[in-house]
């Protein structure tokens, strides 16, 4: 039986990869599966990958550039770890700013590697707690605003859209929330899910064992417009060594910078897409994020047991330009580094614009 590729799409903050995580465990605690990720970013320094691995999950990256424009680089990846490690899952995340996954991926794969891959449906989710207020800024429904389009393109093609993070709403939110994005995408299933509460996972892991892509009709991406939307954001990755104090208070930590860097981003008028903090100390492990509400996401990774030596890592997009991110994130950690009586030294750091999409091969939907 060929092993199942999965690709699971949405803009940034989603809750992607927490929702990859449960739908990870559950695929290995309950149906048995051997399961492989395959992370992905503009950078090379990624929360997402050495959050992945702290939960035991096998692991490969994309780096410097989304799935599409490293197209053979995924399949290298995809193909050694068929030969390696023989998993009957692949999980694989794409760039949240990424779109055109139809024709730039599944189109390709179906037309060339049909015989090492069954494609699943491709899945999209979307924050509940955050789609109507973007919504209402920017009319996803009919914008010319470069982000509303890319966020709209995404939904577009999906087959399965996930309404993620019902747990922040209530119910007459979620129900509007739903009543849009069936609106902008009519033909998908929709599931509401609370990757944080496990909430909705059980249906993902059905969908994902229950059958193959559907094919379903998606529209052609204009790529100017999709260029425009990518530049608009900024990256920043940082990676430190971090030495505190014995009464440091790891959680308070990480949610006060995070909340700096939200009010330094707000003083020069940026907008976050997704702002993510990774901090290993030996009192522990902890993953946070905020998005442009600037509220903080904090989680412990409880099951690492070895956390090891002392680092922090960030990853940031922001709509700034990139001299001004690498600013506002420096600024908050010296605030914080007085805050709290810490000692970063500098590993690496970056701050960039990523270069314009230039997807390997593009099929057009066909009927046919």
């Amino acid at each position: 039986m060929k092993p199942k590729l999965v690709f699971v799409g949405g803009f940034l903050g989603s809750g992607k990869t927490t929702l990859l995580l449960r739908v990870g465990e559950m695929l290995v605690n309950e149906h048995g599966r051997r399961v492989v990720m395959v992370t992905n970013d503009q950078g090379e320094v990624l929360v997402d990958s050495l959050t992945v691995k702290d939960y035991g999950f096998e692991t490969a990256e994309v780096i410097r550039g989304c799935y599409c424009c490293n197209f053979q680089v995924f399949i290298n990846h995809a193909q050694r770890i068929l030969e390696e490690l023989k998993p009957d899952v692949i999980l694989a995340e794409p760039v949240g700013s990424c779109a055109g996954l139809m024709p730039t991926l599944y189109a390709p794969i179906k037309e060339f590697y049909s015989s090492d891959f069954e494609l699943s449906p491709l899945i999209v989710v979307v924050d509940a707690s955050r789609i109507l207020q973007l919504h209402q800024e920017v009319n996803l429904l009919d914008s010319g605003d470069p982000i509303a389009f890319l966020i709209a393109s995404q939904i577009r093609e999906g087959e399965v859209i996930c309404v993620n993070k019902i747990d922040l709403v209530d119910d007459s939110t979620t129900l509007e929330a739903l009543n849009l994005l069936r609106k902008i995408r009519p033909e998908a299933d929709f599931i509401l899910t609370s990757a944080k509460l496990n909430v909705g996972v059980e249906k993902v892991v059905d969908i994902i064992l229950g059958g193959a892509s559907k094919g379903l009709p998606y529209p052609d991406i204009d790529m100017v417009k999709y260029t425009e939307a990518e530049l608009q954001l900024s990256w920043f990755d940082g990676l430190y060594e971090i030495k505190p104090r014995r009464d440091f208070n790891p959680k308070a930590f990480i949610e006060d910078f995070l909340k700096e860097v939200g009010r330094q981003i707000e003083k020069l008028n940026g907008f976050i897409a997704h702002v993510k903090a990774y901090l290993r100390t030996s009192m522990g492990v902890f993953k946070a994020s905020i998005t442009s509400e600037h509220n903080v996401d904090l989680s412990e990774l409880k099951n690492v047991k070895h956390p090891g030596s002392g680092i922090f890592l960030v990853n940031a997009r922001v709509k700034l330009n990139p001299e001004e991110l690498n600013k506002a994130i420096n600024i908050a950690l010296e605030i914080e580094e007085v805050k709290y009586n810490v000692n970063f030294s500098k590993i690496r750091s970056e701050s960039f614009r990523p270069k314009p999409p230039k997807p390997q091969f593009y099929i057009p939907y066909s009927k046919d």
